[in-house]
């Protein structure tokens, strides 16, 4: 599969996630984003390739940002994905503290998870010389 046809299968399949966890049909985004219902459908489906202007109005009628329907499904988390993109209007001082700050907490936490490794080996062995 190529970079285009994964990233308009993520599109699709964004754009029928939000749908439906929004709670609309098809003929509702339809309408809100002034197509026909068929040509809707047949988008949805994969049957033909949105415009970049029927994508901002489709994420119009869906009540979401344009970026929001080429996210990739592995952020779950909404409000991170807002201020991951908001991180990139920051300024460069900004972004460099927050780069900082995300070094440091990512550290953080490979040095905890190495400790509790660590404990949980020597707590095994304390139970093997139990025994």
């Amino acid at each position: 599969m190529s970079n285009m046809e994964a990233t308009q299968a993520l599109l699709l399949e964004n754009i029928k996630r939000i749908r439906k966890e929004k709670g609309l049909t098809q003929k509702d985004v339809a309408e809100g984003s002034d197509m026909l219902v068929p040509t809707y459908s047949r988008l949805e489906r994969g049957g033909s390739n949105p415009s970049l202007a029927s994508m901002v109005r489709i994420a119009k009628a869906l009540g979401v940002p344009v970026v929001e329907l080429l996210s990739t499904s592995e952020i779950k988390d909404r409000n991170v994905a807002q201020k991951l993109e908001m991180i990139g209007n920051l300024s460069e001082y900004n972004k460099s503290v927050i780069n900082i700050m995300l070094d440091s907490i990512i550290e953080k936490d490979r040095i905890e998870k190495l400790q509790e490794v660590k404990k949980n080996s020597r707590l095994a062995e304390l139970e093997a010389i139990r025994k």
